[in-house]
């Protein structure tokens, strides 16, 4: 009984050796891996142990994790480690990793258009802080298991993307990039807690604010009009609403989550204009305005003649 007992051991301990022999990540995400590792400059990471080793070993490089079967990547953490790509020349598509949970690239040298990240479902941490990104800000809308969203000092423009459907979102980090136009709602991402967009150019109104916000900044832009109720959960001293073009007003709410008495002692008044939209006016008033100023040059004209 002993020997047979061995020898099921053995058959075992093979198959148990031959199904992790197996196990790996798919060709395709390998192929990931190695085009981004080409495009990002890797041979000059500050960190690159095993990157480029034989199939079978991805997991085992640097800042890749895989799941516990070893069969996808859930995690590529590159944060720090000069990556360089070419500006104008986009990185490649990670949605090739349909399984991240987490993608962290902050402070690197980064550069052109990010790519999308709505296939990937799974993600729950996004870092492109600190790099050179340009165009428009890769939308996080429907990602269900998403909590930190974090694309601060890049180029970014355009306008915001849209917060629909994020239940999990809890902190938005996108200070100091070149987005435009107005705040979007935020009764999309009901549980978020905290709220970066300082230091931008967006204009309009600040949103009503999800009930369990604790940190607002919103600072160095060109807001205007009123602000909206300061929700209990604000911490002390732990937000920022000014420099902007907000209406002042009496709250002691904001005056305690600011620690500014009042509340609004950086705020400024708006410049005539901003904050209210103007007529466009129609072709016949345009074709009016067209036929008063060339009678109005006609006349200087005129003049010009009789002076001399």
């Amino acid at each position: 009984m002993t020997v047979s007992f061995f020898r099921r051991f053995l058959t075992i301990l093979a198959l148990l050796v031959a199904g992790s022999a197996q196990a790996a990540i798919p060709a395709s995400q390998r192929q990931y891996l190695l085009d981004f590792y080409a495009a990002t400059g890797g041979a000059n990471w500050w960190h690159q142990d095993n990157w480029g080793s034989p199939a079978g070993t991805e997991c085992t490089w640097y800042g890749v994790t895989c799941d516990q079967s070893t069969t996808t990547v859930v995690g590529l953490d590159l944060s720090n480690n000069h990556l360089v790509s070419p500006v104008g020349v986009p990185v490649p598509d990670w949605s090739a990793l349909p399984g991240l949970v987490t993608l962290s690239l902050h402070s690197n040298q980064l550069a052109g258009p990010a790519p999308a990240i709505a296939g990937l479902v799974q993600l729950e941490f996004l870092s492109l802080g600190d790099n050179q990104f340009t165009g428009v800000l890769p939308t996080p809308a429907g990602l269900q298991h998403l909590q930190w969203y974090y694309a601060l000092n890049n180029q970014f423009s355009g306008s915001l993307p849209p917060f629909d459907n994020v239940p999990a979102l809890r902190v938005v980090g996108l200070r100091q990039n070149q987005f435009t136009g107005a705040i979007p709602s935020l009764t999309g991402a009901p549980v978020l807690e905290q709220l970066g967009l300082g230091y931008n150019q967006l204009t309009g109104t600040i949103p009503a604010l999800p009930p369990g916000l604790q940190r607002l900044y919103v600072n160095d832009n060109q807001l205007t009009g009123p602000v909206p109720a300061a929700p209990n959960s604000l911490l002390t001293n732990d937000s920022q609403l000014c420099p902007n073009y907000l209406t002042p007003s009496v709250s002691n709410d904001w005056d305690v989550a600011t620690g500014e008495t009042p509340w609004h002692a950086n705020c400024t008044a708006a410049p005539p204009g901003l904050g209210s939209i103007a007529a466009v006016p129609t072709l016949g008033e345009w074709a009016l305005a067209l036929l008063a100023m060339t009678a109005a040059a006609l006349g200087v004209s005129t003049l010009r003649r009789n002076k001399v």
